[in-house]
């Protein structure tokens, strides 16, 4: 709806769409105290769903999200689900428990919010470069996994690829994605690599998605201060300034909690949204203007070959 904008709360979202909430079941990654997925679950309570899955690191971090989901609606049944999104070994667990678990049916909605930032060069326990094992690869591996219950929830099924403007920063970097074992890392570029593999994500699954009922979407949520931003040193900040200047875009608006998840939430709740091809959203909008995404984040061919470049990562190959 052309009335939503960069001001928009998520709470009003799910006002508006409580009809594509109410009894169905959503699964968030990252849902920390403070953060994007935490404001998106408690947002998502007001609309009587009928299960919250919150996977997370640790339950202490994730306890104060169900306590503010039951706050609001003791009904709504809550489930933590440890995961480790530096370690495919994790999230093939996470998955494992999801599948056999028969009090889960389907999986309407799953939200790939957990990330992080600009952090030091580090590898996962597979090997990769942390932000992009942790932002994307591990998504992409869960997700796959999580399919079969995600394909019961047709036709309304949604995947959300949580992204950023970040990705502005960087191309999927096909000949060295881990930087040369750190030699060439710049973090913030890191950081845009695994935010193009995330909307790449979406525009490959509704490539093979076409016509099962599951659409998905890749969003930027906005300028939001969080636990995000903890390895962003003075020195990041600089780096990303430069970055940012030289691309020649405005500084972004700073946006609170409510305001950040409302993008997150129109793409998974608004019903019209399938109606069109767009894949990215960014202050609620859908779009393809360049200067809101990068074209060779939403490039078909390129998406293409960033899903041949995952499967060949985790050793296996989805046929969707």
């Amino acid at each position: 709806m052309s009335h939503y904008g960069i001001s928009t709360e998520g709470t009003t979202i799910v006002s508006d769409f409580k009809d594509q909430v109410k009894g169905r079941i959503f699964l968030i990654t990252g849902p920390s105290q403070g953060g994007i997925g935490a404001e998106t679950a408690i947002s998502l309570a007001h609309g009587s769903p009928a299960a919250i899955l919150l996977l997370g690191r640790s339950l202490p971090k994730i306890q104060p999200t169900i306590d503010a989901i039951h706050a609001i609606d003791p009904s709504i049944t809550t489930k933590f689900i440890p995961i480790s999104l530096d370690s495919l070994a994790s999230v093939r667990a996470a998955a494992s428990s999801i599948l056999n678990d028969d009090s889960i049916p389907k999986l309407d909605v799953v939200i790939n919010n957990a990330a992080i930032m600009a952090c030091p060069y580090g590898l996962s326990t597979d090997g990769f470069e942390l932000q992009l094992a942790t932002n994307y690869l591990s998504h992409f591996l869960l997700t796959n996994l999580l399919m079969p219950k995600i394909l019961l929830a047709a036709p309304n099924a949604r995947v959300i690829n949580v992204a950023s403007v970040g990705h502005f920063a960087s191309d999927i970097r096909y000949d060295d994605p881990n930087f040369t074992g750190g030699k060439d890392y710049v973090a913030t570029v890191a950081y845009g690599q695994a935010k193009t593999a995330n909307v790449l994500f979406s525009v490959g699954l509704n490539e093979k998605l076409a016509g099962k009922g599951v659409r998905s979407f890749a969003l930027h949520p906005g300028s939001i201060v969080s636990g995000l931003q903890k390895y962003f040193t003075p020195e990041a900040m600089a780096e990303a300034l430069a970055q940012w200047e030289e691309s020649g875009k405005k500084m972004p608006t700073s946006k609170t909690l409510q305001q950040g998840c409302s993008t997150t939430l129109r793409a998974a709740l608004d019903p019209s949204l399938a109606e069109q091809n767009m894949v990215y959203l960014d202050d609620c909008q859908p779009s393809e203007d360049p200067e809101i995404v990068q074209p060779y984040a939403i490039d078909g061919d390129n998406a293409k070959r960033c899903w041949v470049m995952s499967e060949e990562m985790i050793s296996e190959k989805f046929e969707l």
